[in-house]
């Protein structure tokens, strides 16, 4: 078969690029993306193709999201600051027309500020229309005439009550107690305004830090040398009245009143709550 060119051994050229003379074997041609550009160039002014100039011409994968992320931060909750907490480190109290420790008010019960070990003490008033069952509010300010202090919680991101405390004096029980423990452990929440009657509120007992019926939680009279210091966790994450936003809280602690009929029962125990918050993470080992 008859070659298409001669050897051209001898054959000489010039770099289209610097314009000087070359043997015409060792001229290279320029590419640029993977073609040919007709240039010829010698071994100085050559460079081979650039990597840049073949983008899209292959597909590489470099993902940076995770699947099921547990991030600091972030909606997992675990580093967003608490939507409202309350310590007693230091104290606002205030005394007319009400008695309040930090915004607290107490209904059938007294509040005060104990310094010495940063708590807030609550304990029955036995002048109360119904002594033996006190509980705080956080919330009530333009209700009793204080500036308004609606604590305006995003249930929608803040799903747990914590509240951690020290028994002084655990209340006695007594047979006729309408409770099987004195320990009630309760939290409700209520609309804006506060409606002035127990209409619109919700309710949600503790968990998952304790459960009433084991007698090892420490609240049962007979169990009450195991401890005194509890921390208790209200879980609102799968409770479907936790909804919108929550802008007055109470929490109930004790409750040792008699059967209803009976006389009063004045022995609520005694208190002091080291904080109180409401945040979007929980660990209930910690």
């Amino acid at each position: 078969m008859a070659r298409p060119y001669a050897s051209g051994k001898h054959a000489f050229g010039f770099c289209d690029i610097c314009g000087f003379r070359y043997k015409l074997h060792d001229l290279r041609a320029v590419v640029s993306n993977m073609e040919k550009t007709g240039i010829m160039a010698c071994d100085e002014c050559w460079s081979p193709d650039h990597p840049q100039n073949q983008l899209g011409r292959h597909h590489f994968d470099d993902p940076q999201a995770l699947m099921n992320p547990r991030p600091v931060g972030a909606t997992a909750g675990r580093d967003l600051p608490a939507a409202y907490r309350s310590t007693f480190e230091s104290a606002v109290v205030d005394t007319t027309p009400y008695n309040r420790v930090n915004g607290w008010f107490a209904s059938n019960g007294i509040l005060t500020w104990n310094e010495s070990n940063s708590s807030m003490n609550l304990v029955s008033d036995p002048a109360s229309s119904n002594p033996g069952d006190p509980y705080i509010w956080q919330g009530l300010g333009t209700y009793l005439g204080f500036t308004e202090d609606y604590v305006n919680i995003d249930s929608s991101v803040y799903k747990y009550v914590v509240t951690e405390f020290t028994v002084n004096r655990f209340p006695d029980f007594e047979t006729d107690d309408r409770y099987i423990q004195d320990f009630q452990g309760e939290l409700y929440w209520y609309p804006a305004p506060y409606p002035s009657s127990l209409s619109g509120q919700q309710r949600a007992y503790f968990s998952p830090v304790f459960t009433n019926t084991q007698a090892s939680d420490g609240f049962e009279q007979a169990n009450k040398g195991m401890a005194s210091r509890f921390k208790v966790v209200f879980d609102m994450s799968s409770n479907s009245d936790w909804t919108g936003t929550i802008p007055i809280i109470r929490i109930d602690y004790f409750d040792p009143r008699n059967e209803a009929g009976l006389s009063p029962d004045y022995d609520a125990g005694d208190i002091d709550i080291h904080y109180i918050e409401v945040v979007a993470f929980h660990n209930p080992d910690l």
